[in-house]
C-alpha cells in the first residue's frame, strides 16, 4: 500500500456459462470464480452515483459506480471480472481500460 494506491484488492474471473434451457442456477457465487491476480494495491474512487433499478420498488437503492485504478500487465483484466477490495466489498468490471500507468476500471459495486 502506499499514498496513491491506499488499498488492496484481488481480481477473480467467473467461469464460462455453459449449457442451454434448463439448466442449473447460473449466477455469480465465489466460490465457482477463479483468482487471476491477488494483493494488489489499488486506489478506489466514487464515479458517480448509479442509477435506480427499473423496478423502482421503495426498498430499491441506486447502484454506484466506481473507478479502480491499479497496476497489471495488460490484458490480465477483462469486463464481467470481479474485484474484491481489503474490506470485502465486490465489484464488477462493466469496462477495463488500460494504459501506461495501468488499468482504470469502471465497476459497478454488487449487493453483498
Amino acid at each position: 500500500m502506499s499514498f496513491v494506491y491506499p488499498r488492496v484488492i484481488s481480481v477473480s474471473r467467473r467461469p464460462a456459462e455453459a449449457g442451454v434451457g434448463a439448466v442449473g442456477y447460473g449466477g455469480s457465487i465465489p466460490e465457482n470464480e477463479t483468482i487471476i491476480a491477488q494483493g494488489i494495491d489499488a486506489a478506489i474512487q466514487l464515479s458517480r452515483d448509479g442509477r435506480k433499478p427499473e423496478a423502482n420498488l421503495p426498498a430499491d437503492g441506486r447502484k454506484t459506480t466506481w473507478r479502480i485504478l491499479f497496476k497489471l500487465p495488460n490484458g490480465t483484466v477483462a469486463d464481467r471480472d470481479i474485484i474484491v477490495d481489503d474490506l470485502g466489498l465486490r465489484y464488477q468490471v462493466v469496462g477495463a481500460y488500460w494504459n501506461s500507468l495501468g488499468y482504470n476500471c469502471l465497476c459497478e459495486r454488487q449487493e453483498t
